[in-house]
């Protein structure tokens, strides 16, 4: 009788490994299978790439603006300390030069200021005129000039050009730093000496 339930149970045990077995290899087929995994990586390392390449060209947009800011202000300063005599429509032409400079990338918020600093034989500061874009004079006359101190010789004569511009930026990583536009206001100063005679006048700042 024992036998006989022996006889009888060795084939349902018999028919479970096989089964078993059939799992397991399906388990390392699946496990062994390398398909797809390229796709997978470039899914997952794709948006920061993406957003990386965002951020150089955002930040590479700004280098050549804050260059630029560079190139106008000095150039502004440039120009006029070429002169003997302006005008203040001699000095309106300044935002074009300026705006010239930037092109391509149109200047917002362009503004400009031109101070003349004679200094005399104290090395004393004092402003001779000034001028704005704005129309108004930045600076009364009289009034002390900041100036370096590699620069404050006697008896010398020295224009000063002020020129600030906004730039947007647009920002990738919002979870990371604030806003998806930053503003930023690019500001470049130059001194420069005159070149012909001891001054330079404006008739009518």
């Amino acid at each position: 009788m024992n036998r006989t339930i022996l006889e009888n149970a060795s084939p349902a045990s018999s028919r479970g490994v096989p089964r078993c077995r059939g799992i397991i290899l399906r388990l390392r087929a699946i496990l062994a299978d390398k398909q797809g995994v390229g796709g997978v990586e470039f899914a997952l390392v794709a948006p920061m790439l993406l957003v990386l390449y965002l951020m150089s060209f955002e930040l590479t947009m700004g280098f050549s603006a804050a260059k630029k800011a560079s190139m106008a202000s000095s150039a502004v300063a440039d120009i006029v300390a070429r002169e003997e005599k302006v005008t203040k429509a001699y000095l309106v032409t300044m935002s074009d030069v300026a705006k010239a400079i930037f092109v391509p990338y149109p200047p917002t918020d362009l503004l400009i200021k031109v101070t003349a600093i004679k200094i005399d034989g104290t090395k004393t500061a004092k402003v001779a005129w000034s001028w704005s874009s704005t129309g108004v004079a930045p600076y009364a006359v009289g009034t002390s000039a900041p100036v370096p101190a590699n620069l404050l010789i006697a008896d010398t004569f020295l224009i000063r050009s002020e020129l600030s511009v906004s730039h947007e930026m647009m920002t990738y990583l919002p979870g990371m730093v604030s806003g998806g536009t930053k503003s930023l206001t690019l500001y470049r100063e130059f001194y420069y000496r005159q070149r012909l005679g001891a001054q330079i006048t404006c008739s009518d700042c």
